[in-house]
């Protein structure tokens, strides 16, 4: 059974019981019970921390991120910066260096990672965000600006399609946390189906990840991954190829691994609510977003019973009338059913 740890005037009593006495209710025993059962307390809540230190489920971030050095492959995933390419103008013969810094508008800055002996015209090179994250992110035409001048070269770096990416906040700890519960849970098997997405998801950026054998036929192995905390979730073909390169020295010699981007299939809601306010359609649509999260995975069909279920939990809700779907969603093997939106109905 747990221990329950005494609180602080159990502790204090406990001492003035053990102290007093006839000779000494009108000394200082008083005083010395309030001063060994405060240091006693505060002991058991040491105590009480370094329990809590022991499992996953409850440790400091410093204590799990020693944990997980010891039992992932991959310890806490560390952010990445964003990469990209951008074209200039530039007279013939400029040499533009390595870690040249860019500055954007809003004062994000880049570092130059190709150095170039331009040609007149129109030139190209490669940068990189200077700090990891996400924010580094960027749409192709934004406009870059040298910080310092730069001789025979233009003032003016434009971003080219498919603009600047690939940039990953540090993991969670959350996410560091989900991770090593699962190292607890799900033991390695030499190549499962488990195996394959725990390797996944000990990329930087993947969030989810599914497993299919025989996918393409014996010996064969179909993974599918995505990247929810991205713009786009859906993996391009280099995000794809960075996960088969980390996986490939870890899988079977046997198998032959086929990382894929699953295939949305939106799903649009049209309903009718009571109340109809702004309020209630945020709610009933952040109720539908948990559901899609929560029991839409790779391949699996959408109950409408759920459905109806989601909306109808939704705060301030009194009453709806769903008219699509009207009938459970179905998704082929390779399709993810995500949240299309709702139609609001007079």
């Amino acid at each position: 059974m747990p221990f329950d740890t005494p609180s602080l005037p159990v502790l204090i009593k406990r001492t003035q019981s053990d102290l007093a006495s006839d000779a000494l209710r009108q000394s200082d025993a008083q005083v010395l019970a309030r001063a060994l059962g405060g240091a006693a307390y505060g002991l058991y809540g040491y105590l009480d921390w370094i329990a809590d230190q022991i499992l996953p489920d409850k440790a400091d971030e410093s204590t799990l991120e020693r944990i997980a050095a010891l039992r992932l492959n991959q310890p806490r995933k560390a952010a990445q910066a964003a990469s990209g390419s951008v074209s200039f103008s530039a007279a013939a013969g400029a040499v533009l260096d390595v870690d040249t810094l860019l500055q954007a508008s809003d004062g994000r800055t880049y570092k130059v990672t190709a150095a170039r002996t331009t040609s007149a015209g129109n030139n190209s090179t490669t940068i990189q965000a200077l700090d990891a994250g996400s924010l580094g992110n960027a749409e192709a035409g934004l406009e870059l600006i040298p910080v310092q001048p730069i001789q025979g070269v233009g003032n003016s770096f434009i971003v080219l399609a498919p603009g600047l990416s690939g940039g990953v906040a540090a993991e969670s700890l959350e996410s560091l946390r989900a991770r090593v519960i699962r190292s607890y849970r799900i033991i390695p098997h030499g190549g499962s189906a488990q195996d394959y997405e725990t390797w996944a998801l000990e990329c930087p950026g993947i969030t989810r990840a599914w497993c299919r054998g025989s996918y393409l036929g014996p010996g064969t192995v179909g993974l599918f991954v995505m990247r929810d905390d991205d713009a786009q979730p859906i993996p391009n073909a280099e995000q794809l190829a960075e996960v088969q390169a980390y996986i490939e020295p870890l899988r079977p010699v046997t198998a032959e691994l086929h990382v894929l981007a699953p295939q949305q299939s939106p799903v649009t809601y049209s309903l009718r609510l009571s109340p109809d306010t702004s309020a209630v359609r945020a709610a009933v649509e952040a109720q539908l977003r948990d559901l899609h999260n929560r029991e839409a995975g790779l391949g699996d069909t959408l109950l409408i019973s759920h459905i109806r279920e989601a909306i109808s939990s939704a705060a301030g809700e009194n009453d709806h009338r769903l008219s699509a779907p009207i009938a459970d969603v179905p998704a082929a093997s390779n399709q993810l059913l995500t949240f299309g939106g709702c139609v609001w109905q007079e």
